[in-house]
């Protein structure tokens, strides 16, 4: 039987909900004063390894006691309707991460809860490897965009930049110009299409070796590609696959479009800082 998400983030729940049942229903309530929140947090500590409240906002850690930044920050996953959500290990381990939209005083914030999953007895050795094939699907999923199957702002930032962290690292910012006339005339399905022909041809320039150079989706109708090279060769590998692709894409079954790019480049040694290298970039882009 392979294990699904409900299957994996269901016990944990349930802890939950017994935790802070206090007599009043198994469902947990959305509203807290500061001591109430203090003593339910102190409750789940009894049942997860780590417990805190965060600004959903910021991702800020928060001292329940006096709704004022603790020091530290974790991340912040997208919440289904009820208010809940959860994220995988960042490192692919064994963990979870459950969440729970509350109020505290008024004040928006979220509960996070740490939820080691139990380790897998003989007898359960494919249940397990089934289990962590499903974490590592999810941790892929939710590293990459979800229209392009490029990678997002959220995998650069956390995980790729700080692997290189001290590399003299080029960048090339790609955007398909008349992005916005595209969806407004042609319609958001088409303007997929243009993404997901976009990003096929930048993959073929970015290589397939992610950490020698990583193709992301910055926003809408702009790409970044950033490597271990110099900007020049980036910005050049760019043209070179464009030039050397259609770049058409489909509106309707009976009819076809297609869009043209503007290319910026920058390299660390201008700026020294991967904000100001982006920055620089973006200001390039903006000229061209």
């Amino acid at each position: 039987m392979r294990p699904t998400k409900e299957m994996v983030c269901a016990p944990a729940e349930g802890l939950f909900a017994a935790a802070a049942q206090q007599g009043k229903g198994n469902r947990m309530k959305q509203e807290y004063t500061r001591s109430e929140m203090v003593s339910l947090l102190d409750a789940l500590q009894q049942m997860f390894p780590a417990v805190h409240l965060a600004d959903p906002a910021t991702g800020n850690l928060l001292d329940a006691s006096a709704m004022a930044p603790a020091g530290g920050s974790c991340r912040i996953p997208v919440l289904d309707a009820s208010g809940r959500g959860w994220l995988p290990d960042a490192n692919g381990g064994d963990t979870v991460t459950l969440y729970r939209a509350v109020r505290v005083d008024g004040q928006p914030c979220l509960v996070v809860m740490d939820c080691h999953l139990p380790d897998p007895q003989p007898t359960e050795g494919r249940e397990a490897n089934a289990l962590r094939r499903l974490l590592a699907q999810y941790h892929e999923e939710l590293s990459r965009d979800y229209v392009t199957g490029a990678y997002n702002r959220r995998y650069l930032s956390e995980f790729w930049l700080p692997r290189h962290a001290g590399a003299a690292i080029g960048i090339a910012l790609v955007r398909i110009q008349d992005y916005a006339r595209i969806c407004n005339d042609l319609g958001r399905e088409a303007a997929d299409c243009c993404l997901n022909t976009a990003a096929g041809i930048l993959q073929r320039a970015a290589g397939a070796d992610p950490e020698q150079v990583i193709l992301v989706r910055l926003e809408d109708g702009v790409f970044l590609l950033a490597g271990t090279c110099p900007a020049a060769k980036l910005e050049s590998d760019v043209r070179e696959a464009m030039d050397g692709s259609r770049r058409v894409f489909s509106v309707s079954l009976s009819r076809r479009s297609e869009f043209s790019v503007a290319v910026s480049s920058a390299d660390w040694a201008e700026t020294g800082s991967w904000d100001l290298l982006l920055a620089l970039a973006e200001q390039r882009l903006a000229n061209a």
